[in-house]
């Protein structure tokens, strides 16, 4: 069983993020669990889901306290995501820019570290709402690249299913970004994920 556990502030989309994630294992045949965790529901406010996926059914149904991959949709609630938990072996993806100060840092946490700058893919896309960046397609991509949980394929899939249809060219660019343009800050280099994402470019 893999389990991921998403940080996120109110209004960039995490809930929706883990039940598309969910519909996609689902499509590819994996059992799947997807939970939300709120605190005060309103914009700007910290937001935590939870995603489980395995090859059989999943009784489990506690929070995810030491996840195989922390996901952090803002840098904002970075520091509460590492102390929630994490384990030797964490993975950790985070919306940051590989120039910025606070990326480079994050080399020195003693696990893998992946960067993607999913609030400048939805800036540049349009998917903003009440000026808040919208990041949860890219990081749909992002994570796709990042777990291998599930292909590209079964996510443009969901997106299809999922999102309005004037919504639905600008997400799957949003996704494919999110895919393409994740960066390795430290460790974990596997060379079939990266000729998977050269395929897609």
């Amino acid at each position: 069983m893999v389990e991921v556990r998403f940080h996120s502030l109110g209004g960039q989309g995490a809930v929706t993020l883990v039940n598309m994630l969910a519909r996609a294992g689902d499509l590819v045949g994996k059992y799947v669990q997807a939970f939300p965790f709120f605190g005060a529901e309103r914009r700007g406010a910290p937001v935590k889901c939870f995603l489980r996926m395995d090859e059989k059914p999943i009784y489990l149904r506690s929070q995810i306290y030491r996840p195989d991959f922390l996901v952090v949709m803002s840098p904002a609630v970075l520091e509460a995501a590492l102390e929630e938990g994490t384990k030797e072996g964490t993975v950790l993806l985070v919306n940051a820019k590989e120039e910025e100060e606070a990326a480079k840092k994050l080399a020195g946490l003693p696990f893998p570290v992946f960067a993607v700058d999913g609030t400048s893919i939805a800036i540049d896309l349009g998917m903003e709402v009440e000026g808040m960046p919208v990041t949860n397609i890219a990081f749909l991509g992002a994570v796709s690249y990042v777990t291998e949980l599930v292909p590209l394929e079964a996510v443009t899939e969901v997106i299809r299913e999922s999102v309005p249809p004037g919504r639905v060219e600008a997400s799957m660019e949003a996704a494919r970004r999110g895919f393409t343009s994740v960066v390795e800050i430290k460790g974990a280099d596997v060379p079939g994920r990266k000729a998977a994402r050269g395929a897609v470019r």
